[in-house]
């Protein structure tokens, strides 16, 4: 069986039309066509359903295709463990990252990692968390490092990296501000029913961070009334900031000043930052030590906020 024609099918079927994916190959939509009527007739039977916008996988297309993902999986593994053995390891890391999280951590672990492995190269590819668990299903990521509850971890094999609460922040003109804890104490632990009447931003809806946020407010007895949704913590505490909106965000983008009061929830919601694989992939020397780095990085951060509650000590 040609590996070329595998991975000729499996664009196909991630792209769901042939002018896409042929350009995704780089090579032309012809010949690609041709590939796919020359398999479909040496198995005498459709491997896709055709109309004039989009190609879906017929039965047989499905079971060709999950099989020549495993294949392409045998051969990425034998290749990696081959290459451990060399000397001088060169090769690509495909690596998915949330959209804040994520370059805060490579920008890390990623001189590290350079000085020790300068010929590996590292492909980021920024998705919210179900388009990377999608990815890495399909065999387009090699890692995931992601931020997520245990209700939202997929067959995958899943390294504990650490546990980062979500805090609320309300703007210091704010009437419930005066309950705050002074910078460098603990903070102080509030209910959210307290904030019924207030505006709030928060994350984009369908976020893993709204999927904890926003049973926070039916608890609360109350739905938000959303001033706006945003895909940057930065911007929420930059709102907040401006007494426009209260806020609830990971610990990690919260930040100590003059303009923000910033609380711990009654419910002390948290989510798992965590590194995941396939359980079929083999872990080469370059990609264990990154997720070793990765490991150091979310200790730094634990320490950190053990000590000072909220921030990041890479951001300040």
């Amino acid at each position: 069986m040609d590996l070329k024609q595998l991975e000729y099918i499996i664009a196909i079927a991630d792209y769901g039309n042939i002018t896409k994916a042929a350009e995704a190959l780089f090579i032309t939509q012809s010949g690609l066509n041709q590939q796919l009527i020359r398999l479909e007739k040496e198995l005498n039977i459709q491997l896709f359903e055709r109309n004039k916008r989009h190609l879906h996988l017929t039965q047989a297309g499905e079971i060709y295709v999950n099989h020549a993902r495993e294949m392409i999986k045998l051969k990425h593994n034998a290749y990696s463990m081959i290459q451990d053995l060399a000397d001088n390891i060169t090769g690509d890391i495909f690596w998915g990252l949330p959209f804040e999280h994520g370059v805060d951590m490579f920008l890390y672990v990623s001189t590290a990692f350079n000085k020790r492995y300068p010929g590996i190269t590292i492909h980021l590819e920024e998705h919210k968390v179900s388009d990377q668990h999608e990815m890495l299903s399909k065999g387009l990521l090699d890692l995931i490092f992601v931020m997520l509850t245990d209700k939202d971890k997929l067959d995958n094999e899943y390294i504990h990296l650490c546990n980062e609460k979500l805090v609320l922040g309300i703007p210091i003109q704010h009437p419930m501000a005066q309950y705050a804890a002074p910078p460098g104490d603990p903070l102080s632990t509030i209910s959210l029913s307290h904030f019924r009447d207030d505006s709030f931003c928060l994350m984009f809806a369908g976020s893993t961070q709204r999927t904890i946020i926003d049973p926070l407010f039916t608890h609360a007895g109350f739905q938000p009334n959303l001033f706006c949704e945003s895909t940057m913590n930065r911007t929420l505490s930059k709102l907040v900031e401006y007494n426009l909106c209260c806020t609830i965000m990971p610990q990690s983008y919260a930040r100590f000043n003059n303009k923000v009061a910033w609380f711990y929830l009654d419910e002390n919601p948290e989510w798992e930052w965590s590194i995941a694989h396939s359980h079929s992939m083999h872990l080469t020397k370059p990609t264990r030590y990154l997720i070793q780095l990765a490991k150091d990085y979310a200790h730094k951060m634990e320490e950190y906020w053990a000590e000072n509650c909220i921030g990041n000590p890479n951001l300040i």
